[in-house]
């Protein structure tokens, strides 16, 4: 029996409509076995989560997944800036459409945070809320859970919504829920890992581009105004994709029909994420019209495009904490060679073998020369490839100056949401057509969809923790927290402390120290303020660049008439961890006992 090279075409009616289910929201009017089946999949998702981070325990989920003691080299120190974003957060200093001054950071003035445009205020201030409630750690530990499990449950929605069958539904959910690109995302940049809005990305593609499209005022119009404007409430990089292919698929139907009425529609889209962009940005602009423009807070390198660009290689590379030793392996020496980086496109072996069959089936439609037949997800992933790859059309925009854009590799979660929702609906036409259109076909089906699911856990959830791990962790927070409060012991309360090596705010690292790694200290006081923490390129902030060219005693002196109370030394900052500077301030005549971390890595003199 021949098998059909891609979906069917529904019956009308078939495909449900998301507008309806999201007005009738009480739980009755969920269909049983579709509650059951999201039900299991959030649980899979939670446990298979716990499984990766260790958090089985109280203890466990009080810690950080990363922390300096591992991740020092590596991205994943720029963890720090989120937790002190979050604490900022929940103390009331940075909250959405206001104005971000933090009076702990940025001494002897405040933290300026209005010169960095954020688009992601309102899922910070939520985690912001979350480790108010349960922890600092445990609130973004929380925080990364849901944002798996809700990117599991919406994708199961939509694949739902499209027709698709329930087994092959869960299926492609759980395997996008678990995406490897989302776990090489935590915790550091928890805007990307909040992936959730992009499988509704891929209802609205299909509406806007095929049949009558989406009708202006229609329940499915204000539901794609809604998700572009949540869309814009999150991450850029979703928001910009959701954009392009929108007006993409509305500019082709519209020429393919003669009406107007798609591009009205993507407009109204597009329109939507913009109104949430501008909301989100009305801090920052007020801020620029009052005090000035701040070109030298965010600044995006060209040469960063080409280094972080799409790259097909690494949608096969797995991660260094694959469970097979031999993936393993391949993924370290691949890194150890490549030239450029990547910030974890791996597809999974489920997800590359959906991208295989979407690239097959638009092959074998081109072989017969039915380019009509090519399926619609095909000239998708063949934009995002042709867009964000290393040298491609990002690129070129880059090289004319517009440089937001900077990771094209982020796009690679896009290719594998496109990807696996046209496996799941070629899966549900093959065995309808298996079927006789009488029903869904099971047997050979559950079996295959058993070990795709087993396939998933191993190869997509990354090793646990090692106990080591765990331990050195669990040791560095204590010595941390234990160190502030001795600081905040000897100090008076209020009393500012100036840090070294001295260190631009924001993405200005310093040798031996990751760019956030000065917010250590912020994350444990109560009532101590300290010298890092406001954004660069303004006159207030260059007297610290000054400070560094003075003379040593010099500089100390400043500090001193600047109303400090002590010098906060990184140790990994400095070739001989910071001694020389802890003996000339005794020579100076500042000679009480200087504070010292258990870890060894920090040190605080108090200045009379």
């Amino acid at each position: 029996m021949a098998v059909p090279s891609q979906p069917t075409p529904s019956p009308p009616g078939a495909e449900a409509d998301p507008p309806a289910a999201i007005v009738r929201l009480a739980i009755p009017a969920v269909p049983p076995r579709d509650a059951l089946a999201a039900a299991c999949l959030a649980a899979v998702v939670a446990l298979a989560w716990c499984a990766a981070a260790g958090t089985w325990s109280r203890e466990t989920w009080s810690l950080p997944i990363a922390y300096p003691a591992f991740d020092r080299d590596g991205d994943k120190a720029d963890v720090i800036g989120t937790y002190a974003y979050m604490k900022a957060s929940g103390d009331g200093h940075v909250l959405p459409l206001s104005w971000k001054n933090v009076p702990e950071l940025g001494a002897p003035y405040d933290g300026n945070w209005n010169d960095y445009p954020t688009l992601d205020e309102v899922p910070y201030f939520l985690q912001g809320v979350l480790g108010t409630w349960f922890g600092l750690f445990a609130g973004l530990n929380i925080s990364l859970l849901l944002g798996h499990v809700a990117a599991a449950l919406a994708f199961y929605c939509v694949a739902r919504w499209s027709d698709c069958d329930r087994v092959w539904s869960f299926v492609a959910a759980l395997a996008f829920g678990l995406a490897p690109f989302i776990f090489a995302q935590e915790p550091h940049h928890i805007q990307a890992a909040y992936a959730w809005p992009v499988p509704f990305f891929l209802l609205i593609w299909r509406w806007i581009a095929t049949g009558a499209g989406i009708a202006p005022k229609s329940p499915r119009f204000w539901f794609a105004v809604l998700i572009g404007f949540v869309s814009g409430l999150h991450h850029i990089y979703y928001a910009n994709i959701l954009c392009q292919l929108t007006l993409i698929g509305a500019g082709i139907q519209s020429a393919r029909s003669g009406s107007r009425a798609p591009l009205q529609t993507a407009l109204a889209v597009v329109g939507g994420t913009a109104a949430a962009f501008v909301l989100m940005n009305v801090d920052t602009w007020t801020f620029r019209a009052v005090y000035g423009p701040n070109t030298g807070a965010f600044v995006r390198e060209y040469k960063w495009l080409e280094i972080y660009g799409l790259k097909l290689i690494d949608l096969l590379v797995p991660p260094v904490t694959h469970h097979s030793k031999m993936f393993a392996d391949f993924a370290a020496a691949h890194r150890a060679v490549a030239p450029l980086q990547d910030e974890g496109s791996y597809l999974g072996l489920v997800g590359l073998a959906a991208l295989g069959l979407l690239v097959a089936t638009a092959a074998w439609d081109v072989v017969r020369r039915r380019a009509d037949d090519i399926p619609m997800e095909a000239w998708q992933v063949l934009w995002v490839v042709i867009c964000f790859s290393t040298g491609g059309l990002n690129a070129i925009l880059g090289a004319a100056g517009f440089t937001l854009f900077r990771t094209g590799c982020r796009y690679s979660i896009v290719i594998l949401a496109v990807s696996l929702l046209f496996a799941a609906r070629w899966l549900t036409a093959r065995d309808r057509a298996k079927s006789g259109g009488q029903g869904d076909f099971r047997g050979g089906s559950l079996v295959a969809a058993g070990f795709l699911c087993m396939l998933i856990l191993w190869d997509q959830v990354p090793r646990g923790p090692s106990a080591a791990r765990t331990t050195t962790i669990a040791r560095q927070v204590a010595s941390d927290r234990d160190f502030v409060a001795r600081m905040e012991a000897a100090l008076p309360p209020g009393a500012m402390v100036f840090q070294l090596p001295i260190m631009e705010f924001p993405e200005s690292p310093a040798p031996g120290v990751p760019p956030y790694d000065h917010f250590r200290p912020y994350l444990y006081s109560k009532r101590l303020r300290y010298s890092f923490g406001s954004m660069k390129g303004r006159p207030r902030e260059q007297w610290q660049q000054e400070l560094a060219r003075a003379p040593f005693d010099k500089a100390v002196e400043r500090i001193g008439e600047q109303g400090f109370s002590a010098i906060y030394i990184n140790r990994n900052g400095f070739p001989d961890k910071g001694q020389q500077i802890i003996d000339q301030l005794r020579k100076m005549g500042h000679t009480k006992p200087a504070i010292q971390s258990d870890a060894g890595d920090l040190a605080c003199v108090p200045i009379d």
